[in-house]
């Protein structure tokens, strides 16, 4: 009876934790696919792209034959560029992993096109270098090497300029924004001021993957000298794809030394989110990054170059990618404006209302809009559309008597204090939120709208709401109580007629948020726009838009981790006012919560799994003993660490990659060793059955095989030989399972002393299946160990026909695969018997121990950059059990 229930018991157990991986999975789907549709228009080349190679120096060629610098030319321009004759301002184009130099042509042309179009008295020389197929974003060797490469093509662009050039633009996609910045501060050929302006463009400025020590201490001596950046001078921009890029998260493109982190979807005249590949094709932002590059040039310069001052160039940065407030131009406000003394004032004392010259009459002067400040409310929106003027908003005090009523003669600029805001019919719509107690200037008595006649000759319409803050706010608290903590109770709050603005705040744990909004009273096509500001990262915001007919719920996520900060995320609400409407914000649902575990969190599956089966080893050789404590010390560590849902999840899928590999043992056992046997016939001309009784042999020599594979190291590398050692692993394990078949068939067979026989196999067929479990353990461990010599072995391949040996191995890491295919392919990896206790048990507290340092890997302030220490760890652990076999 208690057998039976300890088997209900596991089957619940394990449908619990298949209906975890089930949620999980569709939370990835979720992820990988909910997203909005790419709308970003294709950028165009005007006439055949070429790129013109460019000769390093002899010695630099030979050291890297991988690599190559170009110069991008179209049209007439290609035979300047073949003369060798540059005269514009440098920008090097670095690509990503596995990037080509061909992506630079978007971001060229559109600039070459700008520079000819505005006939300006300059240009940009765009350059570019190939080396974006070389695994950088998994191997820290190539990172390092395409580092050094790139100071030298920097070294050498400078020195194609006859006149004097002292610096350059550095533009770099996904990794080629890590090398951009190691360029200039990690290599002793160039100094860092050399860059007046890096652009980053999806770049993991905090890696998920750090598979090498190499690639981790790469970026940890980059992070030592970020510091220089400021010193040197040098403008960083980093800029995020948004929710489209799967590959790269927001989170990850924040880079503490930047003067901007920004996201596409914040970016004015933009507004998309854009996928990793398309950040360098999408002509909105492509544009942006162009307009940005011109208005940070010296005109009154000559030859004009780049601002030499950091705030000079972060005007025009900012305009650009943050904060946008007219056209596509830098434009400088002026803060005091002389009024026209023949313009035609209006002042309504409505809270609400909305002006429009529809039904006028066509005007030769300004119109002046006055909304009075009386104290109460003390806030006041203004939403525009097609008010195209520059100078627009001011804050006046109404001395002058104009018939009936006061006027302004002059006023205070508040127009930088306005931004651009997205509009889904494309008009230019600004608008403002001010908040009337902070206006200081002296003696102010109206806020002032001027719509010159130049707009009037559109249909202009100025939207003006005053309320009070505390009115419009909507604050949703999260309930605490045990159960029901995966959900916020809806809030919901009905607004009038005539209202624009609304404000909505969250408690900061709160990832998924659904808004609806219902509109009545108004027809199609009105439009209501929510924007999800996320405080602590300034520029990263996400807009919606809802129609009267799509009217939602919507799915809205936060993009960025806010750790350390009180600052709660917030919804700005802009309404149509011809509308009323019902807002209705409630928590997104479980799959919603679940696909932003999965974009955050999931490389802590990796160490997560890895600690499990080192607890799954410490308990077998436990065999049979209470593993009470073991259970309730890691189930403690999980929860107090917030690593439970990566221990249920890591948990279900070594139950699925258990059972997947029995049934490949099963089934497929015979395919592998024929591929084996196939194999072998090629690399010694021997027929397949020589090679299958050879391979039989080196089954039972395992002492060659190890020779063998180790011979593989010096000549190639030794992640290889660690696959290698995976899959002669697998083909022990269907070897031993035939034994055990063979071994259930012969006691099937035997008719004579029956009975002892049959209780002698019994407990012989335990001990075998016993064994077999616990290959199971180590086979999967062998795999999830090996993940790190798969980016070796890529690189090996990607570089063969260069160089048989792979001479940027890791060395950390190829020290664990020797210790790992030596006491693998020998057969040492065995577990003690229960005849030796003490020595069990001490074995066992010690892969107990690594199991839980292993675990709470995932708690560090930087789990990726602890990803490198698995394979040694494994490869000690693994060296213990060995000698314990060997000395046993």
């Amino acid at each position: 009876m208690l057998q039976t229930k300890s088997i209900l018991f596991y089957i619940i157990f394990f449908l619990f934790l298949m209906l975890i991986l089930l949620f999980y999975i569709l939370g990835v789907v979720r992820y990988i696919t909910d997203f909005e549709e790419n709308t970003c228009d294709m950028t165009y080349m005007f006439e055949y792209p070429q790129y013109v190679r460019i000769s390093l120096n002899n010695e630099i060629e030979e050291r890297y034959p991988r690599y190559g610098l170009y110069a991008y030319g179209e049209g007439f321009v290609i035979e300047k560029l073949r003369r060798m004759y540059f005269s514009g301002i440098p920008v090097l184009f670095i690509p990503g992993n596995l990037g080509s130099h061909e992506q630079v042509r978007s971001l060229a042309s559109v600039s070459l096109r700008k520079s000819l179009k505005d006939r300006t008295p300059f240009h940009f020389d765009y350059f570019t270098v190939s080396i974006g197929k070389d695994y950088s974003a998994l191997y820290g060797g190539v990172l390092i090497e395409e580092t050094m490469y790139v100071s030298y093509c920097i070294q050498k662009i400078l020195s194609l300029y006859k006149s004097k050039i002292d610096n350059i633009v550095l533009i770099g996609h996904s990794m080629g924004g890590i090398i951009a910045k190691g360029s200039v501060l990690m290599t002793p050929n160039i100094n860092a001021s050399v860059a007046s302006i890096i652009i980053t463009l999806a770049t993991p400025h905090t890696p998920t993957l750090a598979l090498d020590y190499t690639f981790v201490n790469y970026y940890k001596n980059l992070e030592k000298r970020l510091n220089d950046i400021k010193d040197a001078g040098i403008n960083v921009i980093s800029i995020g794809g948004g929710p489209r890029d799967t590959l790269i998260t927001s989170t990850q493109i924040l880079d503490p030394t930047a003067d901007i982190n920004v996201i596409s979807n914040a970016i004015p005249d933009v507004w998309k989110s854009v996928d990793h590949l398309s950040i360098l094709w999408c002509k909105q932002l492509v544009l942006s990054i162009v307009h940005s590059l011109f208005d940070s040039v010296n005109y009154a310069q000559k030859p004009p170059k780049i601002f030499s001052t950091t705030n000079e160039r972060m005007q025009a940065l900012s305009y650009h990618f943050y904060h946008r407030t007219s056209g596509k131009r830098l434009y400088f406000y002026k803060e005091i404006i002389q009024f026209e003394t023949d313009g035609e004032w209006i002042e309504n004392i409505q809270r609400h209302y909305t002006w429009s010259n529809k039904n006028s009459f066509k005007k030769t002067s300004s119109i002046y809009l006055m909304i009075r400040l009386s104290g109460q409310p003390d806030y006041l929106t203004i939403d525009t559309k097609n008010l195209e003027s520059k100078d627009w908003l001011f804050a006046c005090t109404a001395s002058n008597i104009q018939g009936q009523s006061r006027i302004c003669n002059w006023g205070w600029n508040l127009t930088n204090r306005t931004r651009i805001l997205s509009d889904p019919l494309h008009r230019i719509r600004k608008t403002v939120d001010l908040n009337l107690q902070e206006i200081k200037y002296p003696g102010v008595t109206h806020i002032v709208i001027r719509i010159t006649p130049d707009n009037l000759e559109k249909y202009v319409t100025i939207n003006v709401d005053l309320y009070s803050y505390d009115t419009r706010f909507i604050f949703i608290k999260n309930n605490l109580s045990l159960l029901k903590n995966l959900f916020i109770l809806p809030q919901i709050k009905k607004s009038h007629p005539g209202h624009i603005r609304y404000y909505a705040s969250f408690d900061n744990f709160v990832d998924v948020i659904a808004v609806e909004l219902k509109a009545s009273g108004c027809m199609d096509p009105k439009h209501a726009i929510v924007e999800l500001i996320e405080p602590w990262s300034i520029g990263v915001t996400q807009i919606q838009f809802f129609t009267v007919i799509d009217n939602g719920p919507k799915i809205m996520k936060i993009q960025t981790k806010n750790k350390n900060s009180n600052i709660s995320p917030n919804l700005r609400i802009t309404l149509d006012p011809a509308c009323s409407y019902v807002i209705n914000i409630q928590k997104g649902g479980i799959v919603d919560q679940i696909s932003c575990i999965v974009r955050d969190r999931w490389y802590l599956l990796y160490t997560t799994i890895i600690s499990l089966l080192l607890l799954f080893l410490s308990t077998r050789i436990n065999h049979g003993h209470n593993q009470t404590p073991i259970i309730i010390i890691t189930i403690f560590l999980s929860f107090c660490y917030n690593l439970m849902f990566e221990c249920l999840i890591a948990l279900a899928i070594i139950c699925v990659f258990t059972i997947g590999l029995c049934c490949c043992i099963i089934f497929f056992g015979s395919v592998a060793h024929n591929i084996a046997v196939r194999f072998l016939a090629r690399v010694i001309t021997f027929s397949t059955t020589w090679s299958d009784w050879l391979l039989g042999g080196l089954n039972q020599l395992p002492f060659i095989t190890t020779i063998l594979v180790l011979s593989l190291i010096p000549a190639t590398c030794g992640a290889l030989a660690m696959l290698i050692s995976i899959f002669l692993y697998f083909l022990n394990l269907t070897k031993m399972y035939e034994d055990y078949l063979e071994e259930l068939l012969m006691a099937s067979l035997q008719h004579f002393n029956w009975i002892r026989q049959f209780r002698s196999t019994k407990n012989n067929s335990e001990d075998t299946r016993q064994k077999i479990f616990n290959h199971l353990i180590f086979f999967i461990l062998w795999c999830f160990t090996a993940i790190p010599a798969v980016p070796s072995v890529l690189v090996w391949a990607k570089n063969f026909s260069y160089n048989m040996k792979l001479s940027s191995e890791d060395s950390l890491l190829l020290q664990s695969w020797i210790i790992l295919v030596t006491c693998g392919t020998m057969g040492w990896v065995q577990l003690p018997s229960n005849n030796h206790k003490t020595r069990s048990q001490i074995l066992s507290s010690i892969l107990c121990f690594l199991g839980w340092v292993v675990l709470l890997m995932g708690a560090a302030p930087h789990p990726p950059f602890y990803q490198y220490c698995i394979p040694p760890i494994v490869a000690g652990t693994i060296s213990i059990i060995a000698l314990n076999f060997i000395f046993s």
